[in-house]
C-alpha cells in the first residue's frame, strides 16, 4: 500500500515535494503541478492539502449546503466546500456555520476545555443522541514556529524541534538529527543510533501507559486508571535517569547523544528492571480491564475506522494499525538489531478499527517495546567507547532538500529542511502523525452517541500543536 502523506511547494522553484509512504518508507517526488492540478488529484488526501497549502479566508459558512450533500463523503463535496478561487481553506477556526435540519441541533465543544489541554473547536450536528456530523477547526495556537527556524542551524534548532509536539520530543529529535547528519555528511556509529532507539521507546511506553489509564478513566473503570497514572511515571524516570530530562529535551543532536555520566553496568540493569517491573504490573491490570464484559462492550465496534478509509484518505501510524494494517518505520531500522531484534506484529484478532482496537494496540506495543527495551537498556554501556570520540562533519553542505521520517508513538512524524549552504534552514515542511488523522477522528464518531465523543476522543489522542505550528 502505497498513499500520499505531505506535500509541501518548493522553495523559489515550479511544483512540489510530495511524500508517500509505503512498507519501504517514505520518498519524496518532484511534481509540476499547477496548484488546480494538486487540488483535484484524487491521490493527495483533504486535510494534508489544507495543512500544507490552506489560507485564511475567514469564516466559513455551509448553512446554504443541502443537509444531505454537506454531510456526504466523498472528495467532490469536500473541493466544492473547501477550495475557493482564493485557494483551499486552511484548519483554522475563524468562525464556523453549519446546516442544520429541524430534528437535529448543532452542539459546539471547544476552544475552551475544562482539563488542562490544547484547544480546538468541534461542531457537531447532532439528532437526538447521535452524532450525524463533526467538523473539527484548530488553529488557536499558531506559534510560528516554522518562521522561528528559520535562518536556525542544527545547535539553535533543536529546542524548536523538541517543541512540535512534546510528547514527541524524541521522534522529532531524530528527524532532525537525521536531516543533519545527512547534510553534514556525519557517519553516525551504530552504537549511537541505537542509543537513540532506546529513548524513542521510552517515550512511546510512557505514552501508551498514560493512554491506556486515560481511556480506562473515560469507561469508569479505575483500578487500571489508577494504576497507569501512577506508573507513567516509571519510563518517564528511567528516561530521566538516562539523559536529565523527563522527555529527552537536550539529549539529541547531529552525531551525538548526551546521556547522563554514572551509567554503569549495575544501574543499567536496574533502569532496565524498573522497565520489566512497570510492564507486568500494568499488563496485568489491563488483561483483568479487558476480561471485564462491560469494559469490551464499552469499547467494540466504537468508533469504527475502515481499511477502505485508510488507504483512500491516507490515514497513518496508530489509525492505521488499528484496522489491522501495519505499516511502521521501526522495520526499516536496522539498529534495532543491535539487541535482539523488535517484535512489530499485532494480534489481528483484535484489530478491528473500533476504540477497543486503539485499546488493545497501546497494551500490544507495550509488551513488544519493552521485552526490547530490557534488553536494550544494558548494552547502552558501549557507549562509552563513544563519549570522547570526536565525529567529522562538514562545516558546508550542499544546498538542498532533505527529509526524514520516524515512527514516533502516534505513528511516522515526517520532517523536510531546505538547507543553505552553511548549514542554516531556509525553510521548512513538518507533518505530524494527527495531521491526517484528525479527520479519521470526524469520521470515526458519525452516528455514534454524542457522549461517547470523549472516549473515542481519547482513543486517538491526537496533537492539536503537532498541526498549530
Amino acid at each position: 500500500m502505497r498513499t500520499v502523506t505531505g506535500l509541501h511547494p518548493r522553495k523559489g522553484k515550479k511544483g512540489y515535494h510530495r511524500f508517500w509512504i509505503s512498507n519501504d518508507g517514505i520518498e519524496r517526488e518532484v511534481i509540476e503541478h499547477t496548484q488546480k492540478e494538486i487540488f483535484e488529484d484524487s491521490a493527495n488526501p483533504i486535510w494534508i492539502l489544507r495543512h500544507s497549502l490552506g489560507v485564511d479566508q475567514g469564516e466559513e459558512d455551509y448553512s446554504a449546503f443541502d443537509f444531505e450533500k454537506y454531510i456526504s463523503i466523498g472528495r467532490k463535496t469536500d473541493l466544492e466546500k473547501f477550495v475557493t478561487k482564493k485557494g483551499i481553506k486552511d484548519l483554522s477556526y475563524k468562525g464556523l456555520k453549519v446546516p442544520i435540519p429541524a430534528d437535529h441541533y448543532s452542539h459546539a465543544v471547544g476552544p475552551i476545555h475544562a482539563g488542562v489541554i490544547e484547544p480546538g473547536h468541534f461542531r457537531f450536528i447532532v439528532q437526538g443522541e447521535l452524532i450525524k456530523n463533526l467538523d473539527i477547526r484548530l488553529g488557536f495556537q499558531k506559534r510560528g514556529l516554522i518562521e522561528m527556524i528559520k535562518g536556525k542551524g542544527p545547535k539553535n534548532s533543536f529546542p524548536y524541534a523538541e517543541a512540535i509536539s512534546g510528547d514527541s520530543t524524541i521522534s522529532y529529535g531524530i528527524a532532525f538529527s537525521r536531516i543533519f547528519e545527512e547534510a553534514q555528511k556525519i557517519e553516525v556509529p551504530q552504537e549511537i543510533d541505537f542509543a537513540r532507539l532506546v529513548l524513542l521507546e521510552l517515550e512511546r511506553i510512557a505514552t501508551h501507559i498514560g493512554d491506556m489509564g486515560g481511556i480506562a478513566e473515560d469507561i469508569g473503570y479505575y483500578p487500571l486508571h489508577g494504576v497507569c497514572s501512577l506508573q507513567r511515571g516509571v519510563p518517564l524516570g528511567v528516561m530521566e535517569a538516562l539523559t536529565g530530562n523527563r522527555f529527552g529535551r537536550g539529549a539529541l543532536s547531529p552525531g551525538k547523544i548526551s546521556l547522563r555520566p554514572g551509567l554503569t553496568r549495575e544501574k543499567l540493569a536496574e533502569l532496565a528492571e524498573r522497565i520489566r517491573s512497570v510492564t507486568a504490573d500494568v499488563s496485568g491490570h489491563f488483561l483483568r480491564a479487558a476480561s471485564v464484559s462491560t469494559n469490551r462492550e464499552r469499547l467494540q465496534t466504537c468508533g469504527v475506522i475502515l481499511q477502505k478509509q485508510v488507504r483512500q484518505l491516507g490515514f497513518i501510524g496508530m489509525v492505521e494499525k488499528c484496522t489491522g494494517l501495519n505499516r511502521d518505520l521501526r522495520k526499516l531500522e536496522k539498529s534495532y538489531d543491535f539487541s535482539s531484534p523488535i517484535n512489530l506484529e499485532l494480534n489481528h484478532d483484535h484489530m478491528n478499527g473500533d476504540a477497543w482496537a486503539r485499546f488493545y494496540i497501546r497494551y500490544e506495543e507495550l509488551l513488544r517495546s519493552s521485552k526490547w527495551l530490557v534488553e536494550a537498556i544494558p548494552k547502552i554501556e558501549a557507549l562509552s567507547d563513544f563519549r570522547d570520540r570526536k565525529i567529522g562533519a562538514s562545516k558546508t553542505v550542499k544546498k538542498g532538500s532533505y527529509h526524514a521520517a520516524v515512527e514516533g508513538w502516534r505513528g511516522p512524524v515526517l520532517v523536510s529542511l531546505d538547507l543553505e549552504d552553511d548549514g542554516t534552514i531556509e525553510d521548512a515542511y513538518i507533518r505530524d502523525p494527527s495531521v491526517p488523522n484528525w479527520h479519521a477522528l470526524e469520521l470515526a464518531v458519525r452516528d455514534e452517541y454524542i457522549g461517547d465523543f470523549p472516549l473515542n476522543n481519547k482513543s486517538f489522542n491526537l496533537s492539536y500543536v503537532g498541526v498549530d505550528l
